[in-house]
């Protein structure tokens, strides 16, 4: 989770009053955090497969000599699937003179990736981002993930770990860090190859959920989705 953070430094130079009133908050804040925290799921880690968009129907203009179409494909950004518009490519010269004289075909866009979504919440303890803290079940289903990654071909794994906004940038940045350098650990573990995986810790970027004004422990609760780690794994690199 990501509430636990010094007051930063422009924050000093504010007035008592304004300290005080600060200071009040953040306690809030941590209390209603810590609250939650104690009650997080710990049976499971909440995997979820985040379903692929349905085919998009895309019509190729007519033939344009020198280029072929490379149709479109959906592409994991910023915590969704985005589609990618096709577009002309420049197509291979053809070797005349030499048997058989082949021509290159269009290439095949890239199938999605696979994305799984697991809660923080229920992968870590509060404030707690290395990986001797992953609870036993997160491991166990880190484990069956591992085992996926084993039997079947991949092309690499992207491990993202997020935060929700509450906190700094630079704290969540390092907390998210070390929860996605954790779960790429599990994997190399449990017998994936490290050089196919990349942990990247993105703080609070990409929300995925719509939380307004409410009460600290309201806005913990809305904002528990954004607390998660994603695992993407594509077929080819």
């Amino acid at each position: 989770m990501t509430f636990l953070q010094s007051q930063p430094v422009e924050d000093r130079a504010r007035s008592s009053p304004q300290r005080a009133s600060y200071s009040r908050m953040m306690v809030r804040t941590l209390v209603a955090a810590a609250a939650l925290a104690a009650t997080a799921p710990a049976a499971f880690a909440q995997v979820v497969l985040v379903p692929v968009p349905g085919p998009v129907r895309e019509y190729a203009p007519p033939p344009r000599p020198g280029y072929m179409w490379h149709h479109g494909y959906w592409q994991w950004e910023h915590g969704r699937y985005v589609w990618m518009t096709g577009g002309w490519i420049t197509q291979p010269r053809v070797a005349y003179g030499v048997y058989p004289a082949t021509v290159q075909p269009a290439p095949e866009p890239p199938p999605p990736p696979r994305v799984e979504r697991l809660s923080a919440d229920a992968l870590f303890p509060f404030d707690r981002g290395d990986v001797n803290d992953i609870r036993p079940a997160g491991l166990e289903d880190l484990s069956q993930i591992a085992a996926r990654l084993r039997a079947n071909p991949f092309g690499h794994v992207e491990v993202r770990g997020y935060t929700d906004r509450l906190g700094s940038d630079s704290y969540n940045m390092e907390l998210s860090r070390r929860r996605a350098e954790a779960v790429k650990a599990v994997l190399v573990q449990q017998g994936v190859p490290a050089q196919k995986i990349r942990a990247d810790g993105l703080g609070s970027q990409d929300p995925v959920t719509q939380c307004g004004n409410m009460d600290n422990a309201d806005l913990v609760r809305c904002l528990q989705p954004d607390r998660r780690v994603e695992i993407v794994t594509y077929v080819r690199d």
